[in-house]
């Protein structure tokens, strides 16, 4: 037996290399189907839109933290300088809430879904009998409804805002206008071509839901509308169509012609819808105030955002075009979504007794 060893060593050491290499392959194969599958499951979830824009959301409460700080070393005022709600001091109320809801859209055919940020003290029954404005806020391309929550802290900035007295309580309603698919870019208009009425939807169905579901002041002069990006376009291509459903809209790296989607389609299909639904087409002395944000290092949007501006001017239509460092990404939208909200603020009523 032991004479037998030293000719049964090479078999044993090459049928252990052959094991060796197996697991080998084993475990890479193993590793590479659990990359195929978080890289899809990545991309049917959305993650690739922050990759898209470059940043991913923050986590925790730091944000909140950052605007409150520069908002006092901005104006020298002590941060616990209470600020009253129907004499409620706000800072002692709990943050705001964020709601994933659905509507039935029949303008659809099919659900609508959306987020709903409710302010501090919307359910606290010292001030419950209020009515608030609302803001809605679209996304861009990729997208979803949960864009201006993860990639822009919308409800921290909003707290922020509200518990400093800087804005007044608001509701900000946050639709999904590419129905679950991130990269389904509708540019929030009714299209002739896939015969999607995204636009109608959002005007005849959400609009009324919301109102009816919520403690809103609903009439155009309480109520504004704006997006980032293919958003920013939305809003105004929108609120053009309906002065007298929306008051402000604002565009974050926004553009004012009809273009084609993300993904290289068109779905407006001729030239009247096309120049009906481009914005700096429609212009003709609309009752609307429009907050234009670009950054400096997003030449196209820039320039789009410059040449909208002079137009707007031309035209009579109060508006701000405001430019600053920066580019096409969540990193600029989050930095100057307070600023947007406290444009929208000056033109919007504060909270209102619901029997006043």
């Amino acid at each position: 037996m032991a004479e037998d060893m030293p000719g049964n060593l090479p078999r044993f050491k090459s049928q252990r290399i052959r094991n060796r290499s197996r697991r080998r392959r084993i475990a890479a194969a193993g590793i590479l189907v659990i990359a195929v599958v978080l890289m899809g499951y990545g991309y049917s979830a959305g993650w690739d839109q922050f990759f898209h824009y470059r940043r991913m959301p923050f986590q925790g409460r730091e944000v909140e933290r950052q605007i409150i700080h520069s908002l006092s070393a901005r104006d020298g005022a002590d941060a616990h300088t209470p600020q009253t709600l129907n004499g409620v001091d706000l800072a002692t109320l709990p943050d705001g809430r964020v709601l994933s809801a659905a509507i039935d859209s029949p303008t659809l055919g099919r659900s609508l879904a959306y987020r709903v940020y409710l302010p501090p003290g919307y359910d606290d029954p010292r001030v419950s009998g209020l009515r608030y404005p609302v803001m809605y806020l679209l996304h861009g391309a990729p997208g979803g409804d949960g864009d201006w929550v993860n990639g822009a802290s919308a409800d921290q900035t909003a707290d922020a805002l509200i518990k400093t007295g800087t804005i007044p309580p608001m509701i900000l309603v946050m639709p999904d206008g590419s129905f679950g698919n991130p990269h389904h870019d509708t540019q929030w208009g009714n299209s002739p071509v896939t015969g999607e009425r995204v636009e109608d939807a959002l005007v005849q169905d959400l609009i009324p839901a919301i109102d009816r579901t919520y403690r809103t002041l609903a009439t155009a002069q309480d109520r504004a509308i704006g997006g980032n990006s293919s958003g920013g376009y939305g809003a105004v291509n929108i609120a053009l169509h309906h002065p007298d459903r929306f008051s402000v809209a604002v565009a974050l790296s926004g553009y004012f012609r009809a273009d084609r989607t993300n993904d290289g389609r068109d779905i407006w299909g001729n030239a009247a819808a096309r120049r009906e639904n481009s914005p700096i087409a429609l212009l003709d002395h609309q009752p609307l105030h429009i907050d234009i944000i670009a950054g400096r290092d997003d030449h196209d949007y820039l320039q789009d955002s410059r040449v909208f501006a002079k137009a707007l001017a031309a035209h009579g239509i109060d508006h701000q075009l405001r430019i600053y460092s920066g580019g096409h990404s969540w990193e600029f939208w989050r930095d100057h979504l307070s600023g947007a909200l406290r444009y929208v603020s000056r033109h919007l009523a504060a909270p209102t007794p619901e029997h006043s």
